[in-house]
């Protein structure tokens, strides 16, 4: 697989939709690079099939679900909102302070769905199972 942080486990249902799940808890100074990684995912999810993720039962190719929390020392932790914008490739966590996110532990996961025709095309550009 092309990625270096996330690694995805894959699962599939008898109708064909194969769901890909991975979950990262870098070192802080990884938490910019894990992003970017999300990042490319989403982007070349979103060039696959422009009109983006939506529910598959409604005939949607692929769809997507990302949940992101930040650990701040002693403080409990905190949901990190997040932004994808596809038109950039980009995704940002929306923090009060940006400096969070190279020194304090990030968990982040990210869970892929879609048809068997993004199925085909996720596994040959990424290498995934």
């Amino acid at each position: 697989m092309d990625l270096q942080l996330l690694d995805f486990d894959c699962s599939e249902d008898t109708e064909g939709v194969v769901c890909w799940d991975a979950l990262a808890q870098p070192q802080p100074r990884h938490n910019h690079a894990l992003l970017h990684e999300v990042s490319q995912v989403l982007a070349w999810a979103h060039g696959f099939d422009a009109h983006g993720p939506g529910s598959l039962e409604d005939g949607a190719n692929w769809d997507f679900d990302l949940q992101a929390t930040l650990h701040p020392g002693s403080q409990a932790a905190q949901d990190a909102p997040w932004v994808f914008d596809a038109k950039k490739g980009q995704i940002h966590l929306d923090t009060a302070d940006l400096s969070q996110l190279l020194t304090h532990p990030m968990a982040l996961s990210l869970s892929l769905s879609g048809t068997p025709g993004f199925a085909q095309a996720f596994r040959e550009r990424w290498g995934a199972p």
